[in-house]
């Protein structure tokens, strides 16, 4: 759901009173009327920015609204003086028989002199007395005169004349302006055809497209008394959004048409005479209008008539005989028609609109009072519950105390409307006046014990807010209330309840917070304790995405002062980062602890894709490649120095075509076994622009939606036989499909203890483990460009180092990882290399090329401990390398331990970290620590270990800072 929030000053809702009358309603109480003569019998809410509006009169016309804008709206009026060269006159208007009139509009065929040259309609007013010529042409100056030459009627134009020139034109140009503004303008109807023309409903939107031409544009849909469905054409500020004309769409035959509801995007719904729904099919950025129409049966299998549908930017409601109310669900660009309705019980309605940002709102059937739908998002699409809104009908107007206003339509299709801020806040005076005398009553009744003394200290308070559960059992979200409460004891508690969880936890008992932001941009707080992280079944939370953000930094600020103040040391800490980026840290001893269950993670600020900790640093990777680095003490406390961390981060999504040979290249008619129409590289998980959401309230969009030209046609196609063959950037004559790469790019400004470190990219950095204090810390790192480096100079005292050293590769790299006793890389090729004589030279004497694991994976990570060496392949297969020793630092062969893992970290201590999967967790990624590992052994099985134990969700892991005698 867009970020209602964002625009509070533009929150409006469009009412109709049931005499007739338009009002425009901003916050609780603030009324505006569009006065009229005319009664009015639908209204359509078309732009926010400049309150347009559309609506029905009594007199069965199409009618709009425009307010005051501040630049007042212009329009030029155009005729053209035409000529011809004959001989004996030269140029002259002695014109041809077959010519154009010697003074026409633009094609020649309608006669206009000055004085015939008319306005537009009554509202428009010239703003100069005088025609004058237009002196440039296609941005050419053409002279004062101001004609342009060609060989013949209506050959193309040129500014200079030539020798075969035989006729002429120029343009006479005069200035008009709109003042039918603050009021209802009937919209012009130019063709006598249309003047007979009667309308029963009208609905505007489009104020989210964008057209092909650059330009805004509103898009008008009108049902006329006889039961067609017409549009109206160039509705954009240029004609006042009066449009040009009505242009008739054509219906399934045998078809009338009753409603009619377009979203301010792409969706156009309509309801038929017989109850049914109409679907506008076709619609694309570069037709607007659509090209079809799909029926939709009613709900029950058509035991329920529909009455009306409501169409908003990602959803369909609709109303029912007899005011009930319908979702449509799985509605979306690739299925338009949506798959199934849902019934919304406890409310009937006489009338639905779902507003710009997709908010729903009704009016009761019975009270006619005005409800909005709490709860509507990703995680709930059809929302939770009816909320009667702060103001109610009837409504009594300041100025006019007599009269009561009783509402019999709402509309909201262009505005932002955010329900739950104080503009909208439900206050009643009978409240107030209760909660007034109840106050006087207390004071009254305490005064005569004020003077006693308090025998208890209390310090209660707390928190409360509606979010949704996830229960495992019903695998299904449930309402729920969630609480954190304090009492005289100290003791915070955190409550939640719902149907099917209940639960109360001490604070104190909490293992870690997270935020967790899903593929389909559901965002979730998962909350642990120590047997839910050792089960990796956090209890999951889901609500409005401000709700949920309030509540993780609630959580993970009150169990940061409960659990980080008990010695964070950077030797054995280890570090994990959640799926969008935000570290945590381990707070209590890891290397005492049998099972990862009872270890507690404290959330810390920042945004990194990578962290490195070993030998008392910390350095980490920005999901833009920059480099950061811990500011923060790791003795006692988290530390109080504060730094602004910044981060970007790119995603992209493609759009796929297939080739017929009715419309040619289409995503419409992409086969049942093809990938989706818009989608991820592999073409198997469904990504659309507009399913994007950024990871929370403090990330900003950087860029709008761009093309990727490289390796493509210059429109960014790629064009292959078919899915998914290898791509090439020009059609051949054998291709059947194509492909484009959209990309975008958000950004975040953080405040976090993170000191921004060398100014280099790096691709991965490797920090040494086991450096003694006042040692200099050898820190590698792989380039951009696949190089590899030695960061100089290193130590506690100065973590940032001194200057980079080149270090000579063989090869580019794509990970590195440095133990106490040589480097191991993992090059672009698949293999492994090692770099010997560390110990003699910080940057090491030569390189070794270790060969591939037997299946022939390719190796995309190694990681180097004291004992042991690991490495990673792109199929997610762990392998451990046989007789690795400092004397004979490249082994001898590479044995299998596991498959599913996606990222290792070994340390000094013969442990082994991995990101991988668990049972209990499915496809999500989990913290594992390899058991049965006996640290500094000989023996192959020792260190290879004999199973996994799991811990919380992560992304990514280091365990670099555990030392073999910690």
């Amino acid at each position: 759901m867009s970020e209602a929030s964002a625009h509070p000053e533009i929150s409006k809702l469009c009412l109709l009173e049931a005499f007739g009358d338009v009002y425009m309603l901003q916050g609780r109480n603030q009324l505006k009327q569009l006065r009229s003569s005319l009664q009015m019998k639908k209204v359509a809410f078309a732009s926010q920015s400049r309150d347009v509006l559309y609506a029905i009169g009594s007199d069965l016309k199409a009618y709009v609204w425009v307010s005051q804008p501040e630049v007042p709206i212009r329009q030029v009026v155009a005729i053209y003086e035409n000529q011809r060269w004959t001989p004996t006159r030269g140029f002259s208007d002695s014109l041809l028989p077959t010519d154009r009139y010697a003074w026409s509009d633009e094609s020649g065929r309608l006669h206009r002199t000055k004085d015939t040259a008319g306005l537009p309609s009554d509202y428009w007013r010239f703003e100069r007395n005088v025609w004058e010529i237009d002196e440039s042409f296609n941005g050419q100056l053409l002279g004062p005169e101001g004609w342009n030459y060609a060989i013949d009627f209506p050959a193309t134009y040129t500014p200079e004349k030539r020798w075969n020139s035989m006729v002429r034109r120029r343009r006479w140009l005069r200035s008009c302006r709109y003042y039918g503004t603050e009021l209802w303008a009937p919209l012009v109807v130019g063709d006598p055809a249309e003047r007979g023309l009667s309308f029963i409903d009208i609905s505007a939107g489009g104020c989210d497209v964008s057209f092909p031409d650059g330009h805004s544009q509103l898009l008008v849909w009108a049902v006329s008394t006889d039961g067609d469905i017409f549009i109206r054409t160039l509705c954009n500020r240029s004609s006042a959004y009066h449009g040009s004309s009505w242009m008739m769409v054509n219906l399934p035959d045998k078809v009338e048409v009753s409603q009619v509801s377009c979203s301010p995007a792409e969706g156009v719904w309509a309801v038929t005479a017989t109850g049914w729904a109409l679907v506008r099919t076709g619609i694309s950025r570069d037709n607007q209008y659509g090209t079809g129409w799909a029926m939709v049966e009613p709900p029950l299998n058509g035991l329920i008539t529909l009455t009306q549908v409501a169409v908003g930017p990602t959803s369909v409601w609709a109303l029912g005989k007899g005011g009930s109310v319908w979702f449509r669900q799985g509605v979306k660009k690739e299925v338009p028609t949506g798959v199934a309705w849902v019934d919304i019980e406890w409310l009937s309605c006489s009338a639905i609109t779902v507003s710009r940002n997709g908010e729903v709102f009704a009016l009761g059937t019975e009270d006619r009072q005005v409800y909005w739908r709490t709860g509507v998002g990703l995680a709930e699409p059809h929302g939770r519950k009816w909320r009667m809104m702060g103001f109610k009908s009837p409504v009594h107007l300041p100025n006019e105390p007599s009269r009561i206003l009783n509402w019999s339509f709402i509309n909201a299709t262009a505005g932002f409307l955010d329900p739950r801020s104080s503009t909208w806040e439900e206050t009643e005076e009978w409240k107030d006046d209760i909660v007034e005398q109840l106050s006087h009553r207390f004071e009254k009744e305490m005064k005569n014990f004020s003077s006693l003394p308090s025998t208890v200290e209390r310090d209660d308070w707390n928190a409360v807010a509606d979010l949704r559960v996830w229960s495992a059992k019903h695998s299904q979200w449930e309402d729920c209330t969630i609480e954190l409460a304090a009492s005289e004891f100290n003791q915070t508690k955190f409550l939640i309840d719902s149907k099917h969880t209940k639960e109360s936890i001490l604070t104190s008992d909490l293992a870690a917070v997270q935020l967790h932001e899903h593929p389909a941009g559901l965002q979730e707080l998962w909350v642990y304790t120590a047997v839910r992280s050792g089960t990796q079944s956090p209890i999951r939370l889901t609500g409005s995405r401000s709700v949920v953000e309030h509540w993780y930094t609630i959580l993970s600020e009150g169990f940061r002062e409960v659990n980080g103040v008990k010695g964070l040391k950077k030797e054995d800490a280890v570090w994990v980062l959640s799926s969008t980026g935000c570290p945590l840290v381990s707070c209590n001893d890891v290397t005492s602890k049998n099972s990862l269950e009872g270890v507690k993670w404290v959330t810390l600020s920042g945004h990194l894709d990578k962290v490195e900790s070993a030998s008392g640093i910390t350095w980490a990777l920005g999901y833009d490649r920059s480099i950061w680095i811990w500011t923060g003490s790791y003795k006692g406390k988290l530390g109080t120095e504060k730094r602004v961390q910044n981060d970007t981060h790119g995603v992209e999504t493609y759009e796929n075509q297939r080739w017929n040979p009715v419309g040619g290249f289409t995503s419409h008619l992409l086969l049942p076994t093809d990938r989706h129409a818009w989608s991820d590289e592999s073409g198997r998980v469904q990504l659309n622009k507009d399913g994007f959401n950024l990871p929370s309230v403090a990330w900003k969009w950087d860029t709008d939606w761009q093309v990727d030209y490289d390796n493509a046609d210059k429109k960014g196609w790629q064009y292959a036989f078919d899915f998914p063959f290898a791509y090439h950037p020009h059609k051949a004559m054998n291709d059947c499909v194509r492909r484009r790469r959209w990309f975008r790019t958000m950004k975040v400004e953080l405040s976090a203890p993170w000191l921004p470190g060398p100014a280099t990219k790096l691709r991965t950095l490797s920090i040494c483990p086991e450096v003694k204090n006042g040692d200099i810390i050898p820190v590698w790192g792989v380039m951009m460009d696949g190089s590899a480096v030695l960061r100089d100079r290193v130590t506690r005292d100065s973590p940032q180092g001194d200057t980079w050293i080149s270090v000579k590769s063989p090869t580019a790299f794509v990970d590195v990882s440095v133990g106490p006793h040589c480097v191991w890389a993992a090059a672009v090729d698949g293999t492994a290399y090692v770099r010997n004589g560390t110990k003699e030279k910080m940057d090491g004497l030569y390189w070794f090329q270790v060969e591939k694991p037997p299946n022939g994976a390719s190796i995309v990570q190694v990681t180097v401990g004291h004992s042991a060496v690991w490495a990673l392949c792109q199929d997610h297969t762990l392998w451990f390398r046989k007789d690795y020793s400092a004397s004979f630092p490249e082994g001898t062969e590479w044995m299998c331990v596991s498959d599913d893992v996606f990222q290792i970290s070994a340390n000094a201590a013969d442990q082994l970290y991995a990101i991988g999967l668990s049972p209990e967790s499915g496809s999500m990624k989990t913290l594992a620590r390899r058991t049965g590992v006996v640290p500094g052994s000989t023996i192959v099985s020792d260190l290879m270990g004999n199973g996994w134990d799991f811990g919380i969700l992560a992304e990514h892991v280091s365990s670099r800072g555990i030392v073999l005698d910690a």
